[in-house]
């Protein structure tokens, strides 16, 4: 009897102490953010933008009125312009669900390391958040853009690159990695604002790459070719579309190459760097404009011969332009120089921008034809 007396308040003192929503926040009383923009303003303060979805009307389709709602906050800090966002908005903002933050150009340009240091201080953000450049305009004007295939225009861009095939390279969590590769600058898609004139509208589209330096900085931008070039380098993609001409014929071959592989080679002698750089892929045709047939072998290793030939052109272009107008290295190249030569890293770390700018680099490609796509003889064969 004694120890059933004994028991009863112990176990009420272990039902107390199991009552776990003494803390807990109504999702009434939430706002729930699902894309952030930073802007710098002329007078060198920030402008942090927030679109949230608007609860009564984010399952609703079709309509004129949005199902969300875009608002700001100024000031010289991010604490600052989250504070003044917050005094405008009846709900407490979550950042949880945040799916993309958008940094205008000036923004960039001014560097974001200091907002990406803040936003891994908030416990509430996701490392997970892609990260993107507005090319040539601001946050606030590509934020306001509405997207009528979304409810939400700020996860329409993740949804695009998904279908493009690129998943790696855009979340803050991988630029923090990228700052601890040897040598390398960090990249993070550009998108814009295009204005289609017969449509009389406005919508959103990807650019390509934004460079940035090592100081987190704008140095400029990739197009979507030359992106997808670098990738086939770095080894983040497994196909690219390839348009090339053939010798003696008037049009352009498009070409698919997949099987995609990049080899870095690195040599450095009296402190200069040589680095050579060997591509492999398995072409398909996937389009002949020129009115020859690609089932005569000669012919198909004129092609082949021309197709290596572009592709050892245009990287060598992608290349240079990192080299000669970045110089950032964006391929890992001083990645690949310290595990192959790493008493030469040493030396050459400190000054390692400078020594990519100079370095001699040669590329190679090899890429093999494996299908022309064709049953029959082709239909503009005369």
């Amino acid at each position: 009897m004694r120890r059933k007396r004994i028991g009863l308040p112990a176990t009420l003192l272990i039902l107390l102490a199991l009552t776990g929503c003494w803390d807990r926040r109504e999702l009434n009383d939430r706002l729930f953010e699902l894309g952030s923009g930073v802007d710098r303003l002329g007078d060198g303060s920030i402008q942090v933008v927030g679109q949230f979805m608007i609860p009564a009307k984010s399952g609703e389709g079709g309509g004129d009125q949005r199902s969300y709602l875009v608002e700001t906050g100024t000031g010289k800090t991010v604490s600052d312009c989250l504070l003044d966002m917050q005094l405008k908005l009846s709900r407490r903002i979550t950042r949880g669900h945040r799916n993309n933050i958008y940094f205008g150009e000036e923004m960039a340009k001014a560097g974001i390391a200091d907002v990406v240091d803040s936003v891994t201080r908030d416990p509430d953000s996701r490392l997970k958040s892609d990260i993107w450049i507005v090319k040539g305009g601001t946050a606030l004007d590509f934020m306001q853009v509405s997207y009528p295939l979304e409810n939400m225009p700020a996860i329409a861009l993740s949804k695009i690159r998904h279908i493009i095939g690129k998943t790696t390279g855009n979340s803050l969590l991988e630029v923090m990695i990228e700052e601890n590769v040897a040598g390398s600058g960090p990249t993070l898609p550009a998108v814009e604002i295009v204005r289609d004139e017969k449509l009389h509208k406005k919508t959103l589209q990807i650019y390509g790459r934004a460079i940035l330096d090592r100081d987190q900085r704008l140095a400029g931008y990739y197009d979507r070719m030359e992106s997808v070039y670098r990738l086939w380098i770095t080894g983040e993609t497994d196909r690219i579309p390839i348009a090339a001409n053939a010798r003696g014929a008037q049009g352009l071959f498009n070409t698919e190459v997949t099987r995609l592989r990049a080899k870095i080679r690195t040599t450095v002698q009296s402190g200069r760097v040589e680095i050579d750089v060997d591509l492999k892929g398995s072409g398909v045709i996937l389009e002949s404009l020129p009115d020859v047939d690609l089932r005569d072998p000669a012919v198909l290793r004129g092609f082949e011969a021309d197709l290596n030939r572009r592709v050892e052109q245009d990287e060598a272009a992608v290349i240079r332009k990192a080299q000669k107008q970045f110089k950032v290295d964006v391929f890992h190249f001083g990645q690949a120089v310290e595990r192959q030569h790493p008493d030469a890293w040493t030396r050459l770390e400190p000054h390692w921008a400078q020594a990519f700018s100079d370095a001699e680099i040669t590329v190679h490609s090899h890429v093999k034809i494996k299908r022309i796509g064709l049953q029959g003889p082709p239909p503009n064969k005369r």
